[in-house]
């Protein structure tokens, strides 16, 4: 049995005669295996997103065709800016907004009747480059990712390494205008915004709402939490992540820096706080009695993002330390010398 394709010659008609050997009796193992597309979780929508379909082709994907048993006719192919491919004997075909299962479907209406008698044509995505997301923020590897069918926003999180270690509690979704999905991304088209707490994402209570769907053209930006420092006469000096952004009080973070030091002035330490009033940088400098903190003896006040916790040097203690250690050493001289 042969197919027989008719093709315009310049002037006249002519016959195009293309061989194939006879069909299976049952293509249909192929046809599924050559069809296969990981399909996600539908998404039942959430607060301010609409739900997303199936994944649709775009401009820049690279399409695979594949014509059963038609060599000639099977070919990897890109999909123009203006949404279409050009394809032997069917000239240019639009497939953009298309799923995969589509794009076969059209294909294989368009190829058959003269052209071939019962086409069996699958199409599949080999590359991914219609429908980017952006990724921003306290997270391990921010960049671009290209969205391969619908995904929420916990999967994009993960495509881009999950949280940070100095992640915040904010998650900021931006979305683009419905022409700029269309269009790609433009200066000029308002952006929508919506708000995601990582809690409430991560939380074992969360929900579809706290996991909405992102689109093409999304850009996801995780906050960065607020770092207090401690400096000064602590065991580890330096700056310490607001984990989940929960208020932490200033015993909690003598004790992230390893506690206070023997050399240290308890008594004297200050909190120092910057802000602005105007345009001006101002510095307010708030007295802290560690020793009646740690005594019950005082309320134990909180830090705020940027806080400094001051625990200065005692003088005091300090010579009292060298003349310690110097009495050690002529002990410990004299115990030999009697040795």
């Amino acid at each position: 049995m042969s197919t027989r394709a008719r093709v315009p010659a310049k002037g006249s008609i002519a016959p195009l005669t293309i061989t194939s050997v006879p069909m299976l009796t049952n293509p249909l193992p192929i046809f599924l295996a050559a069809t296969a597309l990981a399909v996600a979780t539908p998404d039942t929508g959430s607060p301010g997103f609409a739900p997303s379909p199936a994944y649709r082709l775009g401009p820049g994907d690279v399409v695979d065709i594949v014509v059963f048993e038609v060599e000639e006719l099977s070919r990897p192919a890109v999909i123009s800016s203006d949404g279409t491919v050009t394809l032997p004997l069917v000239g240019a075909v639009r497939l953009a907004g298309l799923s995969p299962d589509e794009a076969s479907g059209e294909l294989r209406r368009l190829y058959a009747g003269d052209l071939l008698r019962d086409p069996q044509i699958t199409l599949s995505v080999k590359e991914y480059h219609s429908q980017p997301a952006t990724v921003l923020g306290a997270v391990a590897r921010p960049g671009v990712y290209q969205l391969r069918g619908p995904r929420r926003l916990s999967d994009v999180l993960a495509m881009a390494g999950g949280l940070a270690p100095d992640a915040g509690s904010e998650i900021r979704i931006s979305r683009p205008a419905p022409a700029a999905h269309r269009q790609g991304r433009e200066q000029g088209f308002p952006e929508q915004g919506f708000l995601v707490g990582a809690r409430d994402l991560l939380g074992p209570d969360g929900s579809e709402h706290d996991n909405p769907s992102i689109l093409a053209y999304d850009t996801v930006r995780v906050s960065r939490a607020g770092i207090i420092y401690v400096v000064g006469e602590v065991g580890r000096p330096g700056g310490f992540p607001l984990k989940d952004q929960e208020p932490i009080t200033v015993l909690k973070a003598l004790s992230l820096a390893e506690g206070l030091k023997r050399t240290s002035a308890p008594q004297r330490a200050r909190i120092l706080r910057h802000h602005r009033e105007g345009e001006l940088p101002l510095r307010q400098e708030t007295p802290v009695r560690l020793r009646d903190i740690l005594d019950g003896q005082a309320p134990d006040p909180n830090l705020e993002p940027n806080d400094i916790l001051f625990v200065p040097h005692s003088q005091a203690r300090s010579a009292l330390g060298r003349a310690a250690e110097a009495a050690i050493q002529i002990t410990t001289g004299v115990v030999i010398w009697r040795r």
